[in-house]
């Protein structure tokens, strides 16, 4: 997984890369994905949305790698599928969660790579991706309860999940310095805070008012609250008319032919983040060779795993 995600993230950083994302995927794949109708765009989403839901847990510093390959692809994606737009909405939902996003200082950062992807594809590719904005407007309450969070509401709401302290527990089994190695490695040489406070145990975290002014400053909310202040009347006054019994094919419809055009704000630069080799990748990546060097070397041993210091070695006894 480490090693697809650092090739990922390298082709990610090619805007020829994101454009031949756009081409139909058609191929059924021997693994236990959904059924989509969509691009290749929509398989490298889908197929991150599940490691994130339903993958390991050392998986955890990685979030941000995986969040970062959608963002850059995002400005490129013509047409998400319907399992895609609810996938993504629904992994916003899933870090805005007060388990969460209360679970360390930084864990909002990843709220914030999921709002550059809404917004990269509401500015540049809005024509195309109703799907993505009917997903939006159907969970509007969680976009309005971050909008409006105060520093009382972050208090209640941390002190309702994790009682008087926040403590983020790790699995002891779990080598915390390769995990977070692999994710500075993957982020292009810079610690990536809310990975690294997602995976060091112990750590404890109560909602400040710094906290929560560095919330509002990186969060941008701004695209996305316009679109639902214009379009969540539309739908309503549709569904008003139809006395609410309308089909989701005729609110697509209409969101497909409204248009946004003078009613969002400048559109943003788009920003890609392009993998940098640097200390952190090599030194990973050293001890990767290495200890693959080291498991297919066992047959008559060449090193001597007490005396190896560069990666961890563990023993696993045979059952009788």
């Amino acid at each position: 997984v480490h090693i697809c995600t650092f090739v990922l993230l390298k082709l990610s950083g090619e805007r020829s890369f994101g454009v031949a994302l756009g081409q139909p995927f058609t191929t059924k794949l021997p693994c236990d994905l959904p059924l989509f109708t969509g691009g290749h765009a929509d398989l490298v989403a889908i197929t991150l949305h599940k490691l994130i839901v339903n993958g390991a847990y050392k998986l955890v510093p990685l979030y941000s790698c995986f969040l970062t390959i959608i963002a850059n692809i995002s400005p490129y994606w013509r047409r998400m599928s319907l399992v895609s737009a609810v996938k993504m909405v629904n992994l916003f939902e899933l870090f805005s969660s007060p388990k969460f996003l209360y679970s360390g200082e930084h864990a909002h950062r990843h709220l914030a790579l999921l709002l550059e992807i809404f917004n990269n594809i509401i500015q540049y590719q809005y024509t195309g991706n109703h799907h993505l904005v009917y997903a939006i407007i159907r969970r509007k309450d969680s976009f309005g309860r971050l909008a409006s969070l105060t520093l009382q509401k972050a208090q209640a709401q941390c002190f309702k999940v994790y009682g008087d302290h926040t403590t983020v527990k790790n699995d002891p089994d779990t080598n915390k310095g390769a995990m977070t190695m692999a994710a500075i490695a993957a982020s292009g040489g810079q610690p990536d805070d809310a990975s690294v406070a997602s995976s060091v145990d112990g750590q404890q975290f109560q909602p400040t008012a710094e906290w929560l002014a560095e919330v509002k400053a990186t969060l941008p909310l701004e695209t996305v609250t316009r679109l639902l202040q214009h379009l969540v009347p539309v739908v309503d006054d549709m569904v008003a008319k139809h006395q609410g019994a309308v089909d989701e094919k005729e609110i697509l419809a209409i969101l497909e032919d409204t248009t946004m055009v003078g009613l969002l704000p400048v559109p943003h630069a788009i920003v890609i983040r392009k993998y940098q080799p640097n200390q952190y990748t090599a030194l990973w990546f050293t001890a990767f060779m290495w200890g693959v060097i080291f498991l297919r070397n066992q047959g008559m041993p060449l090193f001597d795993g007490e005396t190896i210091e560069l990666f961890q070695v563990a023993v696993q006894e045979d059952d009788d």
